[in-house]
């Protein structure tokens, strides 16, 4: 019997990663590994984690990863994650390999800072710096992947600052309607509140603020209130929808301002990566491509987006599927094209309530929103209470287009196309 006693002590202490199993973690210290670490917290089976308030600034040499498929917490009092001495810069500061849901508080991720396209060309192809916070969904993840970050801030990475991919080809997946690979049948969930995300992306081309890809059925669900986005080498935030399935948004409160650089930093030379038909690629503050069968619907309030380097807002949705949008609070100008952009193609409709929204000086003073319907479908829009210099409204399919605007002052045109004003 006494032997017995001794085994199964022996086991217990033996066996510490499975006891923690599902339990709270404490991270007493600040090493990059070690008794205390997060990392050892990570590797103990825990799946909430909290950062004691006494730990300072955390600096790792590795990257830190949570294999677990159980939803991991992460809770912070406000200290960094500094990677920018990682052994391997192309790694993720933070990673969850396995499709787990991720709740993360009060924490910062810094990179080095120290990217620059004008000191990485490589044929045409440039590489340096590594994600944030990167989330890999499996091929074989079903439900809903959830995503929610609060307090958290994201700063110089080269690539992806947040980046939740289910995409079979990882960073080669492409963009919208020419994006390739598979994924799982899972949907993404997204929710961000006071979320900052600033000068990451300068490591490589199409490298966004936040990225999300999923390439398979499913939705992606895109909750944001009280952030900003801002200073990013591609767009501030990218959603690509890439098969069956919506893009669902509500933004509110949030910024995006300057974003789309990258390929305006350093020379520019026609023919590399960053040749967009003789001018440099530059990209948007807030993009959104949906290809397949599917909408894209919600609303974004309360949201300024100024300075950024292509369009404000850029929303493209391909075949079967169409637009239900509120615009609402809007304040953009300054940016390069568009302030706002709705384009559809191929069977579907738009149809985008505009409301006191204010869009000046954009696309060099040509079109501050421009609204198009290529295909099969109708155009319905309205502008209420709201000051735009330059309206372009197209309906160029077998529809129609009808636009309202009730108290509201247009400056310079109204540009329409087989489209009635009521």
């Amino acid at each position: 019997m006494k032997t017995l006693l001794r085994c199964a002590i022996a086991a217990a202490i033996a066996l510490p990663a499975a006891a923690m199993a599902g339990s709270t973690a404490q991270v007493t210290s600040d090493n990059n590994d070690g008794a205390g670490s997060l990392r050892a917290a990570l590797a103990s089976g825990a799946t909430q984690i909290v950062i004691n308030p006494s730990v300072g600034v955390i600096t790792v040499t590795e990257s830190l990863q949570y294999t677990g498929t159980e939803p991991l917490t992460l809770i912070g009092s406000g200290q960094t994650i500094d990677g920018a001495g990682m052994s391997n810069d192309l790694d993720p500061i933070f990673a969850v390999t396995q499709g787990a849901d991720l709740t993360i508080k009060r924490l910062s991720f810094t990179g080095s800072g120290s990217y620059s396209r004008s000191d990485n060309l490589n044929n045409g192809v440039e590489v340096s710096g590594g994600k944030g916070i990167y989330l890999n969904v499996p091929d074989t993840r079903t439900g809903t992947v959830k995503v929610n970050l609060s307090g958290v801030s994201v700063f110089d990475t080269g690539n992806h600052g947040i980046h939740v991919s289910d995409c079979s080809l990882g960073d080669d997946c492409g963009g919208g309607g020419g994006g390739a690979g598979d994924g799982s049948p899972a949907s993404i969930e997204v929710n961000l509140n006071d979320v900052l995300v600033d000068g990451v992306g300068f490591g490589k081309q199409d490298a966004d603020g936040v990225r999300v890809d999923d390439r398979n059925d499913g939705n992606i669900v895109f909750n944001v209130v009280n952030s900003t986005f801002r200073n990013v080498g591609a767009d501030g935030v990218e959603l690509d929808e890439g098969n069956q399935g919506s893009v669902i948004i509500n933004v509110v409160n949030t910024t995006f301002e300057g974003n789309g650089a990258y390929c305006v930093d350093g020379p520019f030379v026609a023919g590399d990566a960053c040749d967009d038909e003789g001018d440099p690629d530059v990209d948007d503050g807030f993009d959104i491509d949906e290809a397949g069968p599917g909408d894209i619907r919600g609303k974004v309030v309360n949201t300024e987006v100024v300075n950024n380097f292509d369009e404000g807002l850029d929303f493209d949705e391909e075949d079967a599927g169409g637009y239900r949008l509120t615009l609402s609070n809007i304040y953009a100008e300054n940016n390069e094209d568009e302030g706002v952009k709705i384009s559809e193609e191929n069977d579907g409709g738009i149809r985008v309530d505009l409301k006191v929204v204010t869009l000046l000086n954009n696309n060099g003073s040509k079109e501050d929103i421009e609204i198009e319907e290529a295909d099969d479908g109708n155009v319905r829009a309205s502008i209420i209470s709201s000051t735009i210099d330059e309206v372009k409204v197209e309906e160029d399919g077998t529809g129609f287009g009808i636009l309202k605007i009730r108290s509201s002052n247009i400056a310079e045109e109204l540009d329409l196309d087989n489209v009635e004003v009521k």
